[in-house]
């Protein structure tokens, strides 16, 4: 079954446009102009080439995304690569005016916002501090939080929003939380935990696991010097590192064990 956020405007738009070209309007220019040969195979045909070539680079880049959306969402942008490579071969007007429409659907039609069920509270600068950072309540001093910093803009939030979603769901039990923070919104929480929100970081989304109010780990970690260790957030990786499957009695932070040495096994990870 596929899952309905998949059932949107956005995916369905970015599936069948590509695909109506390649049925409908390329042909007619493949049929009426010659494809220039580009020369990198004696036995494809140029078609043939920029398949496989478009398929490999998908291949190649497909063991390291973290979700089934990210998959899909790359997947999208192979193909329309694919017709505008074949487009310019045949025809350059109209592989300008192919451009004209994948803009204007990246600019009109979004993916949109998770709105599957999940068990995540937004949280401001108000609630961090009384519930997560300074807890107020008997419930929140003995809670441990797993915190979502996130920004809508960036990418690969979005690309992991079902993923968390599910986690929430799977593993919110007594004495686990989860919450989500708008970096955006709330720049001064993402300064306060050393978190880059430029559009260039590879700190977002960060994921940081607290206990008493205190950072216990985080995803993407810190190396000894300061820099951030660029890291894959699948739900395997997300569930071992926090120990998410354990009871929250039986997490190694509560037997001892530093953040030093949960930032050492997260690196070898990666």
């Amino acid at each position: 079954m596929i899952p309905s956020r998949f059932l949107t405007v956005f995916y369905a738009a970015n599936f069948i446009v590509p695909i109506l070209y390649f049925v409908i309007v390329y042909p007619k220019y493949r049929k009426d102009g010659q494809l220039q040969q580009i020369g990198f195979s004696t036995v494809l045909t140029t078609e043939e080439e920029w398949v496989a070539m478009l398929f490999g680079s998908f291949m190649l880049k497909f063991r390291h995304h973290a979700t089934i959306d990210e998959s899909v969402q790359k997947f999208f942008m192979h193909l329309k690569m694919l017709s505008l490579a074949l487009t310019f071969g045949c025809n350059r007007r109209m592989a300008y005016y192919l451009i004209a429409l994948y803009c204007v659907m990246f600019v009109t039609i979004q993916p949109g916002k998770f709105q599957g069920a999940q068990r995540i509270e937004h949280l401001n600068p108000v609630s961090l501090k009384s519930r997560v950072r300074k807890p107020t309540s008997t419930a929140d001093k003995s809670a441990v939080w797993l915190v979502a910093f996130w920004a809508d803009w960036c990418e690969t939030c979005t690309f992991l929003e079902a993923m968390l979603a599910s986690l929430s769901i799977k593993y919110s039990k007594s004495g686990l939380e989860f919450g989500k923070v708008d970096v955006v919104k709330y720049p001064e929480l993402a300064e306060e935990f050393r978190i880059d929100t430029s559009g260039t970081s590879w700190q977002l989304p960060t994921i940081i696991l607290f206990y008493k109010g205190v950072e216990v780990k985080r995803l993407p970690p810190f190396k000894s010097d300061g820099t951030v260790v660029k890291t894959k957030m699948d739900e395997k990786g997300v569930t071992k590192f926090f120990e998410l499957d354990k009871d929250v009695s039986e997490m190694s932070f509560k037997s001892g064990k530093s953040r030093a040495s949960s930032s050492k096994s997260a690196k070898k990870k990666d």
